[in-house]
């Protein structure tokens, strides 16, 4: 990054972009275990570790 200061722009930008992603992903899964709890009336979470 001290050679080339652009990548710091860059970089910043896609730390952006994963981040807005990720927050994406955990809303939409948010949505899908609150239509598997309307449709059968059981709670239960997407992606939680079985262990």
């Amino acid at each position: 990054m001290a050679e080339d200061p652009k990548t710091i722009t860059r970089a910043t930008r896609l730390i952006w972009v994963a981040h807005n992603l990720e927050r994406a992903a955990d809303r939409v899964t948010n949505i899908c275990e609150r239509v598997i709890f309307i449709v059968t009336g059981k709670m239960e979470e997407i992606g939680a570790s079985k262990y």
